[in-house]
Order: C-alpha cells, then structure tokens, then sequence
C-alpha cells in the first residue's frame, strides 16, 4: 500500500485521534519522512501487530524509512470493523486537517488538529494559522510549544540545570529596561544574520547585575551577560561580537564535548556522569582561562564539579573563526573582533595575576596568535553554491554540503556538513577506532584533509566536521570541483600494522538532492 504523509503544523512524533468517537494514539519515530515540509507519498512496507499495537514501517526513495506505531484501545477494536482500522491506518497521516488549526472562541485560542484537549475537534472551526493570528487568536502553548530533537539534548539540560544553580546569584535586571531591550535586539539580529543552519536552540539573552566582568554561553540557548561588561563595550560591534562567540560555542556543542572531555579522566568519570557539570564561561572561551563567576582558585585542568573551566583552546580558534567569518559576511571590519578578544584577555590578565590566586595556583599564563590568525586568516564561503551528492543502490542519496574554507599561513581547513551521519560511523571514530579523511579535486589537482575528531558537531540526522591539513603546497582556495571523496576506515597508530577493517570510500559528485 502507499500513503500520504501532510507535514504537521508543529513538528512533534505523536498525535491523538478519534474514530467513531473513541480516541486512539500514534507515536511517529524521529525519521525525515514525518519532519519535512512537503506533502509526500510513501510506501508501506511491513506491518507488525501485538496486541492492540499496530506499527507500520514506511519507505521514501529520498528521505528514507521511519514507522508510526497507533495504539487502540480495546474498546476501539472491539467496536470498529477491519475496514475502519484500515482506514485510521492508510488516511490518519494524510488528513489534510494537519495543515488548519482548529479555534476555540471562548478561550481566544487555537489548537492543532491532533491534540487530545479539545471536546470535539471534528465540530470545531478551523482556518490556517496565519488567519487565526490576524483575528486574534493565541497559540495553545500545549501544542505549539517548541520540541528540539538532538542526540545527546539530556546532558545538556543537565549541564543548563548544574550552571542554573551555580548562577542563581546573577538576578537578571528587569525585561522592560533599556540595556535589556537593547542586547535581545542585537542577539536576535546575531541569529536571524546566522550563516549556517541553527540547531534550534531557543536563545535568550540576559543581562545580569553585578561588578563582575563575565559572560556565559549555557547549553541549550542561555547567553548571560553581566552589566559590568555589557558597559565596558565601546560598541554594538563589540556587543555583536560577544553575541557571535557566545551563540558559536553553544550551535558547536562546545560544553558537551567539554564533558565527555572530562569523562575520560577516571579520577572524576563518576562525579561528573551525577551531575554533569562542565560548560564554559565566555571569560573562558574569549580568554582561554578560568571565569570570575565563582570564587574558586583552581587549575584550568581540572575537571572537578566544583571548577569553573572555560574551553580548550581548540574550540576558542573555532569560535573565533566563525566570529571572523561572520564579520566578513555582513561587511563589518573585523577590528570589533579583535578589540573584544584584547579586552578579554586584560580581563583574565586581572584575574590570574591576583596576588591571592598566584599564591594558590601559580599559572603559567598561555602565550597565542589568536589576534594575528583572526587579522590575518582567510576564508571563502560557500554559501548556497557548493552541494555535492552520494547516489546509494537501495538506499537514499546523502547530501553533503561545503560550508567554508579557511586559510592561515601552513593551515588549511574545510567544515563540511553532511546530512547522513550513519555514513560516518561517528562511534567508531569517538572511540579513537575509526579516522575519517577527504580528498577533493578541483582544476587545480587533488587536495587530502583529515578530520578533526574533536570538533564534530552532530544535529538529528546529519553532522557538522572540520578536515584540515597543513603544508606550503597547496594552500590555495578550492575552484571547480569536479568531486569529493570521504574515506571512512581503521585508525592506525604509530606501532600497528594495519587493520582487517576495510576503507570505504563513498564518491560525491556536483549536485543537489532534488525530491
């Protein structure tokens, strides 16, 4: 059989309906055929039954399988025929109702179709949302509350929760002031100017009282910005540079990674599996050392749940990349940048060279060429013209796309995305067992990257990786690309010989996933 999924209003992996009066409920897997847009035909192709459980497993040539499991009542199959249970099955998903909202005037409020809190939806009027919001009518906050699907979203929320308490001391001002209507509107601008594709993180911008020089990106979208620094800025150059910085650490997962960082030191493993407790703070990531939020003298290495550790310098070059980048693309002068990272860095300066903390912890303070990379590195951003393509036998195309190039002296790298991370074996690799390489030509020759391991970013289905290499010869910008082959296979250290595994190569051409 063959069906029609309509794309749902809000994007969540459940619904509610009713036959006949008697409700039934359906949970979808988190598969891009029920999350898309677009009104599509897919086809059933195994059905299993246990109990009142029916679960069919649906196929689409493009964007792959998924199953929708419905759940009945025993009332509701002791009182429908075969021919209604089949009817639930082949119609529920392609209910042209998914796309209308249905109203209830006493509460001034709209509901989706599949929810299970109004008396009688089928009675109910409907309209397209955008004419419910003309005629005044609010959003139910139970059906169209946001839902983010990403691997890994529940230690974040415990990272979120664990800063939560160790903030509780930075009160917010109020929402109505100037200086907080002011930084939500350059953050919302930071994001609506994003160059890449947001995570769906709900960010929210916060000032904070205090005499503290500070900034922290929280995991999960929380920017807190404390009004002594906020009022150290010369700028909205400078207030758009932290936003970028911020917003970059948290879209490239930066504290989870952090985490899992820290969970290969067995000293701490099981402290910090009970509450999760490492995310940066941004007089970290622009300074490279430990915030002044708490008053705790410790190394930077420590990864103890009662430190306070700003990133490793790694993911400091990374955001300063994409705040560089950023600068670019809006035609902004990057001295803004700089300009932030000096005054950062005096500000971490003042905080290590405290005469108590010296005496506790005497620090070696990190010597780097942050300003001269983000005055001198090059880039080239692809933008929307650079797609490339994997056509599989049996299985749907991967898609992968060139985000940008960046180019420093020796260095040279490539962030990539890819809409398939099953290709890549991200377990293998986080496990040190399994190295991941590219090589591109174009009409310049053949060009070979590597990846680096640390820095890959996962999203529902897809993956953001950094490959680089380094040498005088070809550091050039890429042109023409004729194509793109990502070579999966066994790590091999300095004393191995070799491995039984095979690498497998998959050959992207120009092209773009067209459905």
């Amino acid at each position: 059989k063959s069906l029609t999924i309509m794309p749902q209003l809000n994007k969540l992996n459940f619904g509610f309906g009713r036959h006949e009066g008697i409700e039934y409920f359906y949970e979808k897997t988190i598969s891009k055929i029920f999350f898309q847009d677009r009104i599509i035909k897919v086809r059933v192709i195994d059905v299993s039954i246990e109990g009142s459980d029916i679960t069919l497993e649906l196929s689409h040539s493009i964007l792959g399988d998924g199953t929708i499991k419905y759940s009945f009542s025993e009332k509701l199959i002791k009182q429908t025929t075969d021919e209604g249970i089949l009817t639930i099955l082949l119609e529920t998903l392609g209910d042209e109702n998914h796309q209308l909202v249905v109203l209830d005037p006493d509460s001034k409020r709209y509901h989706m179709w599949s929810c299970n809190h109004l008396a009688n939806p089928g009675l109910a009027a409907r309209m397209k949302r955008e004419d419910a919001d003309q005629q005044g009518y609010r959003p139910s906050g139970f059906c169209f509350r946001k839902v983010i699907y990403l691997p890994e979203l529940s230690v974040e929320k415990a990272i979120e929760a664990e800063w939560s308490m160790r903030l509780r001391n930075y009160e917010p001002i109020q929402k109505d002031s100037e200086k907080q209507v002011h930084l939500s509107r350059v953050g919302e601008k930071v994001l609506k100017n994003w160059p890449f594709k947001l995570l769906g993180y709900d960010y929210a911008f916060y000032l904070a009282e205090t005499s503290a020089i500070n900034a922290f990106a929280i995991p999960t979208g929380k920017i807190i910005i404390t009004t002594a620094l906020f009022d150290s800025l010369d700028n909205d150059d400078e207030l758009e540079a932290l936003l970028v910085y911020a917003i970059a650490h948290i879209e490239q997962r930066h504290s989870l990674k952090e985490y899992y960082t820290c969970l290969e030191d067995e000293e701490y493993a099981d402290t910090m599996k009970k509450f999760a407790t490492v995310a940066g703070a941004l007089a970290g990531p622009a300074g490279g050392g430990i915030s002044g939020a708490i008053n705790a003298a410790v190394p930077a290495e420590s990864c103890s749940p009662q430190s306070l550790i700003g990133y490793q310098y790694d993911y400091v070059q990374e955001a300063d990349s994409i705040a560089a980048l950023y600068f670019d693309i809006h035609s902004k002068d990057r001295s803004a940048v700089k300009s932030l990272i000096r005054k950062l860095q005096f500000s971490e300066l003042a905080e290590k060279l405290h005469p108590d903390l010296r005496l506790n912890n005497p620090e070696p303070l990190p010597h780097n060429n942050r300003l001269v990379k983000v005055e001198q590195a090059k880039f080239e951003y692809f933008a929307e013209g650079n797609h490339f393509v994997l056509e599989r036998k049996d299985k749907p195309p991967v898609q992968l796309d060139l985000i940008y190039q960046q180019i420093f002296k020796r260095e040279n790298k490539i962030h990539v995305f890819i809409d398939e991370k099953a290709i890549l074996h991200l377990g293998r690799i986080k496990n040190g067992k399994t190295t991941i390489s590219i090589s591109l030509r174009d009409k310049a020759g053949m060009h070979y990257f590597e990846a680096q391991d640390g820095l890959i970013t996962e999203d529902v289905w897809g993956a953001h990786l950094i490959f680089s290499k380094s040498g005088r010869k070809g550091n050039k910008f890429l042109q023409d690309i004729e194509k793109i082959v990502l070579s999966v296979g066994p790590a091999r250290g300095p004393n191995e010989r070799g491995s039984n595994q095979p690498v497998i190569d998959y050959t992207f051409v120009p092209g773009k996933i067209k459905w």
